[in-house]
């Protein structure tokens, strides 16, 4: 009988946690009605425990609990970083590659009562114009045209034929059409209209050596990204044998490690942007993606060290 307690006793924890088979569950109750002593050892163990740490005698129950939420934690980081390499594929493959200006990649027409007729070579599949006083105060204004296909358009666009715009004028002011190549070299006076003299496009080169500067806000945050980082590197070494510092330390210095990474995804090593706006919102949209599955990765991490921790 002493023999058959031991033997029940070893399997209460698991009966307790419904974890045996049906023949060992009708063999543990048949003891359980016969033995006052293990009845109430079962009673013990199913009393809640709160403050118990996990460890090798600990209820099974909680480890269970703990590895369903390890199992959800895997499937959301491995869910997040599949949607964080949708997004950096994205950006590779929209990022706009301008054209040189050649001739016949834009020309441009005058409608009479219209404006002017912007016609684009077939190999571009996206464009944009800007219409602006001349920033010097002169009696005109400037039709700036930029020009650009991606890595996606090139691979896969079934292809949107030959596309054309209408720049509508609503002014006397003559107006020079500038090609911009966004690659550091000189903007390019393709045509100027004067809507007081002759109808026409007439070709002329008076707005020669302008270029557009690319953007270098990408680099400051760059740069502050890594400052930060750098910072946060030094206070995690100095409190690294203080538990709950060190923990918040490494949960904020992922933030400027996924930042950093995502502007190599999507600017290269280039600190200098032609499209800010579409950089810049790629970039820290990819970086919370980022921050997300890291922070699932470092909770997963610390949550297996604790359990070596306490089960050495």
């Amino acid at each position: 009988m002493r023999n058959e307690c031991n033997i029940i006793r070893d399997l209460l924890p698991l009966y307790a946690e419904k974890m045996v088979s049906s023949d060992t569950v009708v063999f543990v109750e048949e003891h359980l009605k016969s033995c006052e002593s293990c009845r109430k050892e079962y009673e013990r163990i199913k009393e809640p425990q709160p403050s118990q740490k996990i460890s090798g005698t600990a209820p099974l129950l909680k480890l269970s609990r703990k590895m369903k939420v390890k199992k959800i934690q895997t499937i959301a980081l491995t869910a997040i970083f599949a949607i964080a390499l949708l997004v950096s594929a994205f950006a590779v493959l929209s990022a706009p590659i301008y054209f040189p200006y050649s001739e016949g990649l834009v020309t441009a027409e005058w409608l009479d009562g219209e404006g002017i007729r912007l016609t684009f070579d077939k190999e571009v599949t996206d464009f944009d114009y800007t219409v602006y006083d001349d920033p010097d105060g002169g009696d005109f204004c400037y039709c700036e045209i930029e020009a650009w296909t991606s890595l996606w358009d090139k691979w896969f666009s079934t292809g949107k034929g030959t596309l054309s715009a209408t720049v509508s004028i609503q002014h006397t002011k003559p107006v020079i059409a500038v090609y911009v190549p966004n690659d550091g070299s000189e903007n390019i006076c393709i045509a100027a209209y004067n809507p007081n003299g002759e109808n026409q496009i007439e070709k002329r080169a008076d707005c020669e050596g302008t270029m557009v500067l690319p953007r270098l806000s990408l680099g400051y945050f760059l740069i502050l990204a890594a400052a930060a980082l750098i910072v946060l590197t030094v206070v995690w070494f100095f409190t690294r044998k203080k538990a709950e510092v060190r923990v918040w330390t490494e949960r904020i210095g992922l933030y400027p490690a996924a930042y950093i990474i995502s502007h190599c995804i999507v600017s290269g090593i280039n600190w200098a942007s032609y499209s800010l706006p579409r950089d810049f919102s790629l970039i820290v949209f990819l970086s919370i993606l980022l921050y997300s599955g890291f922070l699932l990765a470092h909770n997963i991490w610390r949550w297996k060290r604790e359990i070596r921790e306490l089960n050495p």
